[in-house]
């Protein structure tokens, strides 16, 4: 059934309510709704944006971001250990959420990781084989037309048991590799980081040429839209609603706990409800919104609710908490290069006529890709020394918890479990802790802008498994208004000395052979930072940290008694009806940029639901 208006809903039976139309959300009404019998209803906030080349085009990414058309424009509260700057938070606003606004990359957590959700915390079926199954449940992989000779110097050599066949979104290797792209693997092979061209079967450290959500026999774009929603939309039992925001989950309380039954929102500036729902309500907003939903629909901290106004109906006071990001610092050289860049794309009109016209004609050019196709991923010991690494794992301990965890006895007790399985990640040498990437020009940045008719390249420095634990939680009891969102970078200690190994790594890869025969100039960080030595680049990290837009875990999937907001079948503790199934329930941060677990939880949580059909 099309987009429906709400007068359409009147006469509706539901038996599920999804909260959010983004990522996981459309995955998994598609999936649901193959059950003819399954009636779904998507409920977003945003609108259906259609064709437009801001989404479309793969060249054009970064365009979204700041637009109030497509992204909510979020911004963190300030941050006192960065400086007391305000950072931005994009999430994407509209049918396809943050999957039409992010920057394409499918790339995959380590095995360890994904084991570690049920052999550490206890969430049976959750693991590499399961995700694994669900990965390549939803992708179809296109061939890359490389010759053997590229692709080994490029590190393209997918094993197909490792990929999908037939599922609805649509993955391909970059149609540009570049010179530049080439030196810093083999800059980076100098340094002790090897190319990995099988990247996707749970080993993910080496250097990697990513997977991108593009279709190239399109050119375009593949996500949650085109892939999941658009071969559903015509089944009577999907109906979806736009531009209306949830403002709470509605429940019946005169059970033994509280009982989903519908929500609220506001459409067109009025108050509406939809109720009755017969199975539950699936809050799939995001590891920004979905905390905030729980909170304005009573469940979280007591102490919290009350100063807001807000009845408590389930006090749990880990929904809100546990926020973890990948914060990124960008490091930019002037460099000397044939190849063309997005800076040359900018300044230059025949080379933007060029790339314009092969993307047209051909689908190839820098706008039939993106500018960040290789990526470097480093173990603990390209960062630093046994004595850093063993330092590390001691700052990983329960000293450091107390703050980080607001002294709340459940908090503590589960950041000391994330604690105790970051150990061991930082033990074993094939487990990825940094992440290096190569952007093909200089990437925008507010603190420094490109000359005119210059090249630059620039090394995006990833921390992958912070250590500093945030926070997102209601800032009133306003429904409409935006969250209060603290990710509290640099809160403990060993990420700035982490961040600060980062930068250094990223110069060492600019300063090696062949790449640094490219280099004309250094630019970020500045020279007085470098002059400065450690305390220079200590300051530089604050000043320009920023978000690589992969929160989770603000509705951990943990034992309750740990901090845990639902269990391993996604149900919100305290109440029935109620789920989360999006990345907020990632207990942990990952070392892979997150949406291919996003869709893999759609699916999952699919398959869960029909099984409990009947």
């Amino acid at each position: 059934m099309p987009i429906v208006s709400y007068a359409q809903l009147a006469n509706a039976t539901l038996d599920y309510v999804i909260v959010g139309g983004g990522t996981a959300g459309l995955a998994l009404a598609a999936r649901l709704t193959e059950n003819r019998d399954i009636q779904v209803l998507v409920v977003e906030a945003g609108a259906d944006h259609g064709e437009v080349p801001e989404i479309d085009t793969p060249g054009n990414i970064g365009r979204t971001i700041g637009n109030p058309t497509f992204d909510w424009k979020f911004v963190s509260v300030p941050q006192k250990h960065a400086h007391d700057r305000v950072v931005i938070q994009p999430r994407g606003k509209g049918l396809g959420g943050s999957s039409f606004m992010n920057y394409l990359i499918m790339l995959r957590p380590s095995k360890e990781e994904l084991d570690a959700l049920e052999q550490d915390f206890g969430n049976e079926g959750w693991n590499w084989e399961s995700l694994l199954h669900y990965m390549k449940k939803g992708e179809t992989l296109q061939p890359s037309g490389l010759s053997e000779a590229q692709a080994l110097e490029y590190a393209v050599q997918p094993n197909p048991d490792m990929h999908g066949k037939d599922g609805p979104l649509k993955v391909s290797f970059p149609c540009v590799l570049n010179d530049m792209h080439r030196r810093f693997f083999d800059a980076a092979g100098r340094l002790g980081v090897p190319r990995n061209p099988g990247a996707a079967n749970g080993t993910n450290d080496g250097a990697v040429t990513s997977l991108l959500s593009l279709d190239s026999l399109t050119g375009r774009r593949s996500y949650a839209v085109d892939a999941y929603l658009a071969p559903a939309l015509p089944r009577p039992n999907l109906l979806v609603l736009t531009h209306a925001q949830v403002t709470r989950v509605l429940f019946e309380t005169d059970g033994p706990v509280p009982r989903a039954t519908g929500v609220e929102f506001v459409q067109g500036g009025q108050v509406r409800r939809v109720e009755g729902v017969r199975r539950d309500v699936v809050l799939t907003a995001g590891t920004l919104q979905t905390p905030h939903l729980l909170e304005l629909s009573g469940i979280g901290s007591r102490e919290l609710l009350t100063q807001h106004g807000i009845e408590t109906l389930v006090d749990l006071p880990g929904v809100g908490e546990n926020m973890q990001d990948h914060v990124g610092i960008a490091t930019v050289v002037e460099v000397e290069t044939e190849d063309d860049t997005m800076d040359a794309l900018r300044d230059d009109p025949a080379v933007l006529e060029k790339h314009t016209r092969l993307y047209q004609e051909e689908h190839s050019g820098l706008l039939a890709t993106v500018p960040v196709p290789a990526f470097v991923f480093p173990s603990a010991d390209f960062l630093g020394n046994r004595s850093d690494i063993d330092a590390w794992k001691e700052q990983a301990k329960a000293q450091c918890t107390d703050s980080l965890a607001r002294a709340v006895p459940a908090l503590r007790a589960g950041l000391d479990k994330q604690y105790e399985v970051l150990r061991k990640l930082l033990s074993d040498e094939h487990q990825v802790h940094a992440e290096f990437i190569q952007f093909n020009g200089h990437q925008p940045n507010p603190n420094s802008l490109p000359e005119p008719g210059k090249r630059y390249s620039t090394i995006i420095c990833l921390l992958t498994h912070p250590f500093s634990r945030g926070s997102v939680h209601a800032a009133s009891g306003d429904p409409l208004a935006a969250p209060a969102i603290d990710p509290n970078y640099f809160a403990h200690p060993a990420d700035l000395e982490l961040a600060v190994h980062m930068v250094e790594g990223a110069l060492a890869l600019f300063g090696t052979a062949p790449l640094r025969e490219t280099v004309r100039a250094p630019k970020m960080p500045p020279a007085a930072a470098l002059a400065r030595g450690r305390d220079g680049l200590r300051d530089f990290v604050r000043d320009n940290c920023r978000p690589v837009y992969h929160p989770v875990g603000t509705a951990a999937m943990m034992p309750r008694e740990q901090g845990g907001v639902v269990d391993a079948r996604l149900r919100v503790y305290g109440t029935s009806g109620l789920r989360v199934a999006d990345l907020s329930v990632m207990p942990l941060e990952l070392s892979c940029h997150t949406q291919s677990v996003a869709y893999a939880i759609g699916e999952k949580a699919a398959d869960m639901l029909k099984a409990e059909w009947s």
